[in-house]
């Protein structure tokens, strides 16, 4: 693989990047066209709005083939890749409870207000997560230390004082679902160890990938008497088609990288289009499996997501990287350098300002839509600056 930077995959990630957040702030506007939001659960069907979340788990497994070598290359070992690999898992499954948690909140009954609570959460994110420069100062090695264990007390202390569920049954915190970040860690941790089985050849982690395409056919057509284990893991085949999906995403990373990334690009484009189309096809035949929903995780809905990411990643590859086309995307540089950030920042916003503090006229409608647009122009902005100032989030 070559050491030169791939535009096109820091392009793509800030494009999705981008279609997340405007398409979180649309979930809040009424009167908008049907495509424009998520399909319902129990109705067979996808818009643009569910490609979103598995473009991200695309562009994941795309980055894993290079970070891993960038890795190998600096002489990192296993035990030091692993424990890598496991904190960033357990960093945004962490973060995922808590961000599921705070929607879920009981606000009359928690100990602080929500607003506070929410605040303080992403707060204590940035405290963590930041990547602090590096630094011969002993002084400030314990005062980026400090911060770290600042925010790992406020973790804490946030968790003790969280109420949720009825008067009459108050809770804690519990994973009622891992969340958006939660579920990209498990995808993360579960395709890296097939990855790694695999030993990184492209040959091996197709038969992975049809292996793991298999059993989850297997677990989603309906068998009966299932031993206990065989229960559980139907339990959790969700996160096996989530891992589909990033897959998909190394699978296309190995196709580039393959001979060189700048080796005869025609024929790359060439063959992610075929792959594309090949899951575009098991996307059609898997469709009796659940039918297509994003809410159930059905199999058909990965496979046509992914085939979607095979064709979007072809031509962003073309313009920007061969063509040098590029400066259309320069507005996505902040999302796609700076994912997290870019990401908690609207839940930091409205935990401060409040959920009402855009007027009920833009709310609905175009007004809505042009609101939401507009607001998450300033959010990359915004990111940009901060990124600027030394804030960059890295799990």
């Amino acid at each position: 693989m070559s050491t030169q930077r791939i535009l096109s995959v820091d392009i793509f990630r800030g494009l999705t990047i981008f279609m997340m957040l405007f398409v979180n702030e649309l979930a809040g506007v009424s009167d908008i066209p049907k495509w424009m939001k998520h399909v319902p659960a129990g109705v067979d069907g996808m818009t643009f709005v569910d490609v979103v979340f598995p473009a991200f788990l695309f562009i994941v497994g795309m980055a894993i083939p290079f970070a891993v070598e960038n890795r190998e290359a600096k002489g990192q070992g296993q035990a030091g890749f692993w424990q890598h690999v496991l904190v960033r898992t357990l960093g945004l499954v962490i973060l995922g409870v808590y961000m599921v948690n705070s929607a879920e909140m009981n606000r009359e009954a928690n100990l602080i207000p929500h607003g506070w609570w929410a605040a303080s959460l992403y707060i204590a994110a940035i405290l963590i997560w930041n990547r602090y420069p590096s630094t011969g100062d002993v002084r400030k090695k314990r005062l980026f230390a400090g911060f770290r264990i600042a925010g790992a007390i406020l973790l804490v202390v946030l968790f003790f004082l969280y109420r949720k569920g009825t008067d009459g049954q108050l809770t804690g915190m519990t994973p009622s679902w891992w969340g958006i970040l939660g579920l990209i860690g498990w995808a993360y941790l579960l395709s890296m160890v097939f990855y790694m089985a695999s030993q990184k050849k492209l040959p091996a982690l197709l038969g992975v990938f049809a292996a793991l395409l298999a059993l989850i056919l297997v677990l989603r057509g309906g068998l009966s008497g299932l031993p206990a284990w065989g229960q559980w893991l139907r339990g959790q085949s969700g996160h096996l088609v989530h891992t589909l999906i990033v897959l998909s995403g190394i699978i296309c990373s190995l196709i580039l990288a393959k001979d060189g990334v700048w080796h005869q690009p025609v024929a790359k484009i060439r063959n992610i289009l075929l792959f594309g189309i090949l899951l575009g096809v098991a996307g059609f035949l898997t469709r009796p499996f659940g039918g297509i929903s994003k809410i159930a995780a059905t199999p058909g809905w990965a496979l046509f997501s992914a085939a979607s990411c095979c064709l979007i990643f072809p031509a962003i590859y073309w313009l920007a990287d061969l063509k040098g086309i590029k400066s259309w995307a320069n507005f996505l540089k902040p999302a796609g350098e700076n994912p997290l950030l870019a990401y908690i920042l609207p839940p930091l916003f409205y935990a401060i300002a409040g959920f009402s503090f855009f007027p009920a006229v833009l709310s609905s409608g175009v007004p809505g839509m042009l609101r939401a647009l507009v607001f998450t122009l300033a959010i990359l902005w915004i990111t940009q600056w901060l990124t600027k100032k030394g804030v960059r989030l890295h799990l």
